[in-house]
């Protein structure tokens, strides 16, 4: 099928669910249009709409590179528990293996888990990462170094991290993730 796409005003717009109860949400966007753009008004659009290259939303929001990485990344909360569980298992300098000295104090230095994790799915890439949290070069080039162990198969340098054999699937698991989206490109 041709990925063709009428113009803007022609594209025919949902009004939000009528058969709502009046005491909810008279904003709910229509199942087959659901996102919701932000703003006064109320456009909803498809999701396939979503990050295709074409405005849809007043704003552009629709196209907005960190929503568009966002969507192909691990949800933050799934990510923060990835970390707050590597922390509680490992203690509050175990992410120091992956990020740098910065990563002490279950990340309290960067901001604190939550702020890591919406970073990790935002940021387009690794640079783009290292920005957002203000890292110093040799933690990124630390941080850039894990990931191609992972990515090449080199465990050494993970085990040399003091990475468990227990560990690494998980960490694996995880940074694959995020490599597999483009944080390396």
């Amino acid at each position: 099928m041709a990925n063709y796409r009428l113009p803007e005003r022609s594209v025919p717009r949902l009004k939000p669910d009528s058969t709502q109860d009046p005491l909810t949400d008279t904003d709910r966007c229509h199942p087959t249009q659901p996102f919701r753009c932000p703003g006064e008004r109320t456009v909803c659009i498809s999701i396939q709409y979503l990050c295709d290259g074409a405005s849809d939303c007043e704003d552009g929001y629709d196209e907005d590179p960190r929503l568009c990485t966002a969507a192909k990344r691990p949800p933050v909360e799934e990510t923060a528990n990835f970390l707050h569980t590597l922390i509680m298992n490992h203690g509050p300098n175990y992410l120091e293996k992956l990020f740098g000295s910065k990563a002490r104090d279950a990340l309290e230095p960067l901001g604190g888990m939550q702020k890591v994790a919406i970073a990790l799915s935002e940021s387009e890439t690794l640079e783009d990462f290292g920005k957002a949290l203000h890292l110093m070069r040799s933690d990124l080039e630390h941080l850039r170094n894990v990931f191609m162990a992972v990515e090449t198969g080199d465990f050494s340098l993970l085990k040399s991290l003091g990475i468990r054999d227990s560990e690494l699937g998980d960490v694996k698991f995880f940074l694959d993730k995020l490599v597999s989206t483009g944080f390396m490109d």
